[in-house]
């Protein structure tokens, strides 16, 4: 399955993104975010494969 996450880049999004990767390893992502001051765009970085 593939799912789109808004908000990703923020604290409540980056940590769905990896609670649902550690819960459904099986799953796919798409994350869309507007990079504001209210995002950090390392905060999902793990996810990317960066660290």
């Amino acid at each position: 399955m593939t799912i789109i996450i808004t908000g990703g880049s923020g604290f409540i999004g980056s940590n769905f993104i990896l609670h649902m990767l550690k819960k459904y390893p099986d799953y796919r992502g798409a994350c869309l975010d507007c990079p504001t001051y209210a995002g950090n765009m390392s905060t999902p970085a793990p996810v990317r494969g960066e660290s």
